[in-house]
């Protein structure tokens, strides 16, 4: 019997041992494990530089030939095309590479790889000799700047091999870059200059490969006052903003001022006038828009601008009338059918009123009145001067 208290009081005693004491959570033995996380970046950089081409012409005249009566005044206008065309240069990327040890265990790095998908390798600068342990919870940075010999698109990979005792493993990281937005841009824009014209307006465009075209349009006021042949040689020339690289361009005109003169419409003679809207034809002084026109009761100026309504005869024949006497007084040879038309015409004006014409005469009148737009328009006698 004692025996058997004995086992029993020992097994008790075990048993009590054996449990944890109250209010204590056992705790499971954690066995620390490596991580290695690796990110990189990857900035592209280049330089576009602009070469520029030049080009002018003259766009009135289309032709690039005037006739001009002497002391006719013209405007002359030009267009002047530029065009910018992009190269890149100086290729680079740069960036860096970032391995952070994320784990509880220090690890042991090799020396990291970095490629690019067009098969050339990147040099890093880890400021480190490999094998080099990293501690738990550090990071370690490589930067890079490696140039390239063109600008196409490209990926770049690292991957960083690692041990920490029996474990190892390789992890890696990729960034792809294009060559599109230049980080420095060389002669991307010009002045223009023409000394001789006047500038009147510009437009310009970029196309999507970076071409920038311009066109800068030009207005020069020509005239001469003699009869005789000319030569008018505009010259634009363009200087780029950063070389200060300069081209120039010209565009010539000729200019015939015959000696037996030209003729000019009756529209050029209604708008030419002192009044407007275009530019002061001073032969007009030789008659004087206010002067009175026969027995009308209105002006050389005001009759020009009276529409023939219904078919008016009187006002269909003055104003051819009106703008022959111009043209020869502006130095326009006639002939001899024009100087019969201009007499009949005189007479007819001196006879008549606006109000006062015979059907039989306004018909008559008519039939001159085409005589002297032949003449006028340069289809009879020395030829149409350019307006």
């Amino acid at each position: 019997m004692r025996y058997w208290y004995g086992v029993l009081l020992t097994a008790s005693l075990l048993a009590a041992c054996s449990q944890a004491p109250q209010g204590v959570t056992p705790q499971a033995v954690v066995t620390p494990e490596p991580s290695v996380v690796v990110t990189k970046t990857a900035m592209p950089t280049f330089k576009r530089v602009y070469r520029w081409t030049i080009q002018k012409k003259a766009t009135d005249p289309g032709n690039g030939t005037l006739t001009l009566a002497a002391g006719q005044s013209y405007t002359v206008k030009y267009a002047v095309s530029l065009v910018g065309t992009p190269t890149g240069q100086d290729f680079k990327v740069e960036g860096e590479v970032r391995i952070q040890n994320t784990g509880d265990i220090p690890v042991v790095l090799q020396a990291p790889t970095d490629t690019l998908s067009t098969g050339e390798n990147v040099a890093l600068n880890c400021g480190v000799s490999f094998p080099y342990t990293l501690a738990e919870g550090a990071s370690l940075t490589c930067s890079y700047s490696q140039t390239l010999p063109d600008g196409r698109a490209r990926t770049n990979a690292v991957a960083v091999t690692w041990t920490s005792g029996e474990q190892s493993g390789t992890v890696t990281a990729q960034q792809g870059f294009t060559f599109t937005t230049p980080t420095q841009v060389v002669d991307g824009a010009v002045t223009v200059e023409d000394p001789s014209a006047m500038l009147t307006n510009a437009i310009s465009g970029i196309d999507p490969q970076g071409v920038i075209s311009q066109t800068y349009f030009f207005e020069r006021l020509v005239r001469f006052d003699q009869c005789g042949t000319y030569q008018v040689e505009n010259t634009a020339t363009f200087t780029t903003n950063d070389t200060k690289t300069q081209g120039s361009a010209s565009a010539r005109v000729a200019v015939n001022v015959p000696c037996q003169g030209c003729t000019l419409t009756q529209g050029y003679w209604k708008t030419h006038s002192r009044y407007g809207p275009a530019p002061y034809d001073d032969t007009w002084a030789q008659i004087g828009e206010d002067t009175a026109f026969y027995l009308s009761g209105q002006s050389y100026h005001q009759v020009l601008w009276t529409s023939p309504s219904g078919g008016n005869a009187y006002y269909i024949l003055a104003h051819q009338f009106i703008a022959a006497k111009l043209n020869l007084l502006n130095g326009a040879a006639s002939t001899p059918t024009v100087d019969a038309a201009l007499a009949w015409a005189a007479s007819f004006f001196a006879t008549y009123t606006p109000s006062t014409i015979p059907k039989s005469t306004a018909s008559q009148a008519k039939g001159y009145a085409a005589i002297l737009d032949d003449y006028n328009n340069g289809r009879v006698g020395p030829g149409h001067c350019s307006k």
